[in-house]
């Protein structure tokens, strides 16, 4: 028999250490940086990370410096 398989947050490689606060904010701060954001040029939600504050549109091509983890400011 399949043994069951749990969906598992970024921070579930860390286990039990560094505390439960420091674990949802690492939690935050990598959702954030994975989500796929609205480009400013051709304004589809196709922009992704490329690197610490460079964001990069998958259809127009367009790379841009923003936030280290979010392209602009909310």
């Amino acid at each position: 028999m399949a043994r069951k398989r749990r969906d598992v947050n970024p921070a579930g490689g860390l286990g039990a250490r560094y505390g439960s606060t420091v674990r949802k904010r690492w939690v935050e701060t990598i959702l954030s940086v994975r989500e796929s954001y609205d480009c400013p040029r051709c304004e589809t939600r196709n922009v992704r990370r490329v690197a610490a504050g460079i964001w990069m549109c998958r259809r127009c091509g367009y790379k841009f410096a923003g936030q280290a983890y979010t392209p602009s400011a909310r």
